[in-house]
């Protein structure tokens, strides 16, 4: 090491010493150090005159004031730094500045953020050195890349780094009004990156706030490994020996001179918790910042976020518990009692979002049980909480009967009913392992057939319990089981509290909620909507449960009543508190307008219908698996890819968290998330998880809902089959799935996009006839229930002209397409298809150079974009039209390498037996025979000729060209002969 290195490491050493003791102990200190050096002196004094003032010294820069180092400005706009230009400064620290970056050396477009350090002596390179060496070791979505270092040629070290565009931690959580579910997930993204710096034997050392970047797509990224140093087992200097930190967020390892380890990043990461929950630091900062940091250390007891949390926090009731421990645990002053690493703290996160025991509260008993009921609530509503619900209902009626002595007969007569009841499932039966072995749903059902008979002689108990019979249902999904409860419920409040009482409305709306006789449905919400009328209730809880449900039965028959219901609905519970009912309300906003082909303005209302719900008890609300399932689905239909594959694994988690394995919802959930794989162009992936959705779809003769869950199960897995290149599949499952919603929905949503799977698989088979006629159907019933046809019928149509050999037909239905509206990202991919449309109409019309540009241009723009890992199959069509152009103007060198892409492509992509495969393959081979390649072109042609014999059918765009390329086979030898 150089002297210059020596020197500047002990004035750190003896700075850390300085400020870490007594004020009236630093004259001896520092006499004993410096001995007669009087310049080393005057410059620890300096420093230390520095620390103590209150201008940020730790923030600008450790070992330099501004005579040290000068920092000049670039000269000029065009001041480059190796490849790239800079462009505007993104921030500065002492001799160190950032700045936004553009390459522009000819070669790939761009941007990056540069760290320049100027005028650097030997030292300050060396640190640079060691920094780009852990950078460059790390390869984490979490972690912002490195993409090169150097030393200029005016003496200026640099490192170019990814350039992450976002807002820093905090202020991103406060714009956005995180939940403090999003606020959790939020950081166990960043508690992920820094496990894994942890695994390749790195500490951060400055984490907080200002180093994490959270971008547009709501993911996180860690800035910033400047001081960071590898943890060698081999270095013998494992303390402090830099003071480039921030004293807020240091360890008091860091602030001693002590060891450093993973535990040290632990502590920054409860501090970032710490005020990411509160929207403050966990201790006071007056004064400078070290000696904040320092005061800290010997008088300030560990924080509690619940007694602290302010603006920009969550509730405090929200955090006691289990974040008060964990981020108690996490900022405790001896490193051993910490979190060993950052992993040990995501994973006491993920436990408590989970419910289940954290780690941080080990030993509680009484805790431990809470986490387990809670866990478990749902296992517990399938069969005890039934009886906690009716033992619940027993309390509040010998409540009211204590109130009211008159009340005392009735109430026996129920405490009897309920006694009686739970004795079924008793020892005391003459086969009591029968008894005990009764079901929850059993036990409904034998309640339900008792209450009929029982309780005349307390009516008003008899109605309650009803009523809560009914919920319980609906709790396991039984909404055929529901009907005639509610029936029992709208006569007995009828005649109780007579034809105008809103107890009357809310029975009469609970009942057409679970209806499946549409008239009767209507009849019972006219009925509540008139009693809410003459009572002049226009703005009540219980009218806009009335909107929601009126909205929910126009779903599939009426999307403009639906869309007014339902905004109607939200503005009158948005007046109150955020409450289940507007999450309801929200998420059937969101689906009105998804149904109505307005995607992009169903994101807001169902984002929001996810926040409202996760703001409450989001994990106990039976409903936030669908709501985050329909956000999945229109993300995925706006091409937010990422983030509707996201969105559907916390369907699918929260389905199986609180649901049985069966369970609809996830069924559900698994089935969306096959549509998401498959709008991310992976059909196979998409075809495994549609199959297993399907096998575990209802079956039998289950109810309305069951069979709408099997259609579009089906319907699903048909369209997967078909892409994937299983048209026999295809074909049999849209099948069942239009026989199913004949049966259920015979002019509905549900049979006319069960028609639309159908007539893709027919066109995939080559029945073109067929196909023509259950298109019409389809968009006869969608346009009747307020649905446009989809992009997918006006393709299907052109598919069809062009197999007829029509091309001018197949030019006046591209012609008649109607132009592309809505999201950017979504209207890239639709206006992709087209152009490849246009482009294989022009090779068809014998257009060659004009067919190829246009391909070769979608081609480029698909690789080019953000959107580029979805477009393998676009890429791979546009590949196969620009070749074929190709080989008709008799460029067959030129077509070859591109058809041999795409077949290569479409083979990842697709089953082996795919026809889209074999299609490749017999246009590759074509233009191998006309290269004189006879063998590799027989070999493809065999491989294609595998492929039809294994399909019943084979369409004839691609049966034409197998006997084309046989024809050519036949006729080479003779040719190669002459």
């Amino acid at each position: 090491m150089d002297p210059t290195s020596r020197k500047l490491e002990a004035i750190e050493a003896l700075l850390a010493r300085a400020l870490a003791c007594a004020p009236d102990q630093r004259a001896a200190l520092l006499a004993q150090a410096c001995g007669t050096d009087a310049a080393y002196r005057q410059r620890v004094d300096r420093l230390l005159r520095l620390a103590e003032s209150g201008d940020g010294f730790l923030d600008r820069t450790p070992l330099r004031d501004v005579a040290d180092v000068p920092v000049p400005a670039p000269q000029g706009a065009e001041r480059r730094v190796g490849a790239y230009r800079l462009v505007r400064k993104l921030g500065s620290g002492g001799s160190a500045e950032v700045w936004l970056a553009e390459r522009d050396d000819g070669g790939f477009a761009q941007r990056a953020a540069i760290k320049l350090v100027r005028g650097a002596d030997e030292a300050t390179r060396a640190r640079f050195a060691i920094e780009c060496g852990i950078l460059a070791s790390l390869e984490h979505p979490g972690i912002a890349r490195l993409y090169e270092a150097d030393v200029d040629a005016r003496g200026s070290a640099y490192l170019v780094i990814e350039y992450v565009e976002g807002e820093h931690l905090t202020a991103y959580a406060r714009r956005q009004a995180l939940s403090l579910r999003q606020r959790l997930e939020l950081f166990v993204q960043v508690c992920d990156a820094v496990a894994y710096a942890h695994t390749r034997l790195v500490v951060h050392r400055d984490i907080k706030p200002a180093n994490i970047l959270v971008g547009a797509d709501g993911r996180a990224k860690l800035l910033d490994f400047g001081i960071a140093r590898l943890l060698d087992p081999e270095c013998s200097r494992d303390s402090t020996q830099t003071l480039h930190l921030s004293p807020a967020y240091a360890a008091p390892e860091q602030l001693t001179g002590g060891h450093i380890g993973t535990s040290t990043d632990v502590h920054a990461l409860g501090v970032t918790l710490f005020e990411l929950l509160t929207g403050t630091l966990p201790w006071p900062t007056e004064g400078a910042p070290m000696s904040a940091a320092l005061r800290r250390l010997a008088d300030q007891p560990l924080p509690a976020p619940s007694r602290a949390s302010g603006e920009g926090g969550v509730a405090p009731r929200a955090l006691r518990g289990d974040l008060d421990a964990i981020v108690r645990r996490a900022l405790r002053s001896d490193a051993a009692a910490r979190y060993p690493d950052a992993r040990a703290l995501a994973d006491d996160l993920r436990r408590h979002l989970a419910h289940e025991p954290v780690a941080a509260r080990a030993g509680a008993s009484g805790y431990l049980v809470r986490r387990f009921v809670r866990r478990h609530w749902l296992g517990f509503a399938s069969a005890a909480a039934v009886f906690m619900a009716m033992a619940i209902a027993l309390g509040g009626i010998a409540w009211q009967a204590n109130r009211a002595r008159a009340e005392a007969r009735s109430s026996a007569a129920v405490q009897a009913f309920m006694v009686d009841l739970f004795r079924h499932s008793s020892s005391r039966q003459a086969d009591p392992v029968k008894a005990r072995a009764t079901t929850a749903r059993e036990l409904l059902d034998i309640g339900v057939e008792r209450i009929q008979g029982e309780l005349d002689d307390a009516p008003q108990n008899k109605l309650a319990l009803l009523r809560l019979f009914g919920d319980l249902y609906g709790e396991f999904a039984l909404s055929a089981e529901q009907v005639p409860v509610r029936h029992a419920a709208v006569e007995l409040s009828r005649r109780l509290y007579g034809g105008a009482s809103r107890e009357l409305a809310a029975d009469l709306i609970a009942l057409a909620d679970v209806s499946s006789d549409g008239d009767e449905g209507q009849a019972a919400l006219s009925e509540a909507g008139a009693i809410l009328d003459r009572l002049g209730d226009d703005d009540s809880e219980l009218r806009a449960k009335l909107l929601v449900t009126r909205a929910g039965s126009h779903v599939t028959t009426d999307l403009p009543s639906a869309a007014r219901e339902t905004a109607a609905a939200v503005a009158i519970l948005e007046r109150g508190p955020p409450s289940d009912a507007l999450a309801q309300a929200l998420y059937l906003q969101g689906l009105v307008a998804g149904y109505g082909a307005r995607v992009a303005q169903a994101i807001v209302p169902l984002q929001r219908a996810v926040d409202v719900a996760l703001a409450g008890d989001g994990a106990r609300n039976p409903m936030l698996s669908t709501y985050w399932r329909q956000l999945g689905e229109a993300q995925s239909y706006l091409s937010r890819h990422a983030a509707a594959r996201e969105s559907l694994v916390h369907a699918i988690e929260q389905a199986r968290t609180f649901k049985d394995e069966h369970d609809y919802d996830l069924v559900r959930a698994q089935t969306t998330m096959a549509a998401v794989l498959l709008n991310a162009d992976r059909p196979r992936e998409a075809l495994d998880a549609a199959r297993q959705a399907k096998a575990a779809a209802p079956t039998g003769d289950v109810g309305v809902e069951a069979l709408q869950l099997r259609t579009y199960a089906l319907g699903t897995a048909s369209r997967a089959a078909a892409r994937a290149g299983d048209t026999a599949s295809a074909l049999a499952d849209a099948e069942a799935a239009v026989a199913l919603a004949r049966s259920f929905d015979p002019d509905g949503a549900f049979l006319g996009t069960s028609l639309q799977r159908l007539a893709d698989a027919e066109v995939e088979l080559g029945r073109d006839d067929a196909a023509e006629r259950t298109l019409t159907e389809a968009t006869d019933i969608l346009t009747r229930v307020g649905r446009r046809p989809s992009e997918l019928t006006a393709m299907l149509r052109i598919r069809i002209a062009l197999d007829a050999g029509r091309v001018a037909g197949a030019r006046e239905q591209f012609a008649s397409l109607p132009p592309l509206d809505g999201d950017a990202l979504a209207s890239f991919a639709a206006t992709l298809r087209r152009e490849l449309v246009e482009a294989e109409l022009e090779w068809l019309e014998q257009h060659a150079d004009r067919a190829i540009a246009r391909a070769a241009d979608v081609g480029t723009r698909a690789r080019a974009s953000e959107l580029a890992p979805y477009l393998r199959s676009t890429i791979a069509d546009a590949a196969m039209i620009e070749a074929r152009a190709r080989l008709l103007r008799g460029d067959a060198a030129g077509a070859q390498p591109l058809f041999a892409g795409a077949l290569a492509t479409r083979g990842e992509l697709y089953l082996p037996t795919s026809p889209r495969i074999a299609e490749a393959a017999l246009a590759l081979a074509e233009a191998e025979f006309a290269l004189g390649r006879d063998a590799d072109a027989r070999s493809h042609l065999g491989e294609a000729e595998a492929i039809g014999g294994s399909h019943v059918e084979f369409a004839g765009r691609y049966g034409e060209p197998l006997r084309r390329v046989r024809s050519l086979a036949a006729v080479v030898p003779s040719r190669r002969r002459h």
